[in-house]
């Protein structure tokens, strides 16, 4: 049962995130009604997805040749166990949930100092959303990329004097589509000398 659970879980969640996503995006014109609901959930399917990889791999270690010396009664968990998952289970999927939580607070901050005036209410969703999406060491990319984009619309909407300096250039339409690239290309990023170094640097 375990093994089929992990299976499914690793298995099938990515394309379960990536569905979730493509809804959002679809039904973008009732964001405002979905996307907190959506963040519960794949916060829920995150915490699901490192309880089962923690206990899968418990078991793995229970029936190994040493690593039931590993385990209590030998040992307790926090003298070996819990250290060798961490880094490898917990950390990459706990760390980005705490990651987007500081941006969500940090826009909506940002927002009251300045009489709502930076993001719409469900931008701080979407952020915190988006950064869950890609995870572990992707968030660093997904905010490098949000900002470098939205510097480069906003240049460009002065020249072509869309706006005035000052004006807000919204990244309503931005979170989410930006979000699911990064996600789908998740694999290609180590093939880039510069980026690839990098993430590889601050991976735990």
């Amino acid at each position: 049962m375990l093994h089929f659970l992990y299976s499914i879980t690793t298995g099938y969640l990515p394309f379960v995130y990536f569905l979730i996503t493509v809804g959002l995006i679809i039904a973008f014109k009732k964001i405002k009604q979905f996307i907190k609901p959506a963040v519960i959930l794949i916060l829920v399917l995150k915490i699901w997805e490192m309880t089962i990889k923690i206990v899968n791999q418990y078991y793995v270690f229970k029936n190994s040749d040493i690593g039931p010396f590993l385990l209590p009664p030998h040992q307790q968990l926090n003298q070996f166990f819990f250290h060798y998952v961490d880094y490898r289970i917990i950390y990459p999927i706990i760390f980005p949930i705490l990651v987007g939580l500081l941006f969500f607070f940090l826009t909506k901050i940002a927002n009251r100092l300045s009489g709502e005036r930076f993001f719409e209410k469900e931008e701080s969703w979407m952020f915190f959303y988006g950064i869950m999406l890609v995870g572990h060491p992707l968030w660093v990319v997904y905010v490098f990329a949000i900002f470098i984009i939205g510097l480069i619309l906003y240049l460009l909407q002065l020249i072509f004097k869309k706006i005035n300096f000052g004006e807000r250039l919204p990244l309503y339409y931005l979170w989410l589509p930006l979000a699911l690239l990064i996600f789908l290309l998740q694999g290609s990023y180590s093939t880039l000398p510069l980026i690839g170094d990098f993430l590889s640097k601050i991976k735990f």
